[in-house]
């Protein structure tokens, strides 16, 4: 019976394709073909990055990749209930708290195209402009 699950770790990248391969260091460094990452949002993988694979149970040729999973090693930054959090590997980050319905963006540099609307009032390094 062909494993459903295998854990690899990803050796190529096409990103104009969303796929990438994978190699199986427990099948004697066997390659897969490009196959597509499972996620709603553009972020590849690093080479070497350790994913799931899932497969069809006919055969190890096709399946879907799932980006990295946490693992003892890598925890999340902040596992608490009700943040939502998208690290992009700088230091940048979004964070959402769902009770607060705060958003923090924390960036080296934040660009806004069109208009930007504050409804409430707006601090800049300890100044208040009210509405």
């Amino acid at each position: 019976m062909v494993e459903v699950v295998r854990v690899g770790y990803i050796s190529s990248v096409n990103y104009e394709e969303g796929t990438a391969q994978v190699v199986y260091k427990d099948r004697d460094n066997s390659l897969s073909p490009f196959m597509p990452l499972w996620s709603n949002e553009f972020n590849p993988p690093e080479i070497d990055t350790m994913v799931y694979v899932i497969h069809l149970q006919n055969g190890g040729t096709r399946g879907m990749i799932i980006i990295p999973p946490y693992t003892e090693q890598k925890r999340p930054p902040e596992g608490k209930k009700g943040i939502w959090r998208k690290d992009f590997g700088d230091g940048s980050y979004l964070r959402y708290d769902k009770a607060t319905k705060q958003l923090d963006i924390v960036c080296d540099r934040l660009n806004i195209s069109g208009d930007l609307h504050v409804g409430g009032n707006l601090y800049i390094h300890g100044v208040t402009y009210q509405e």
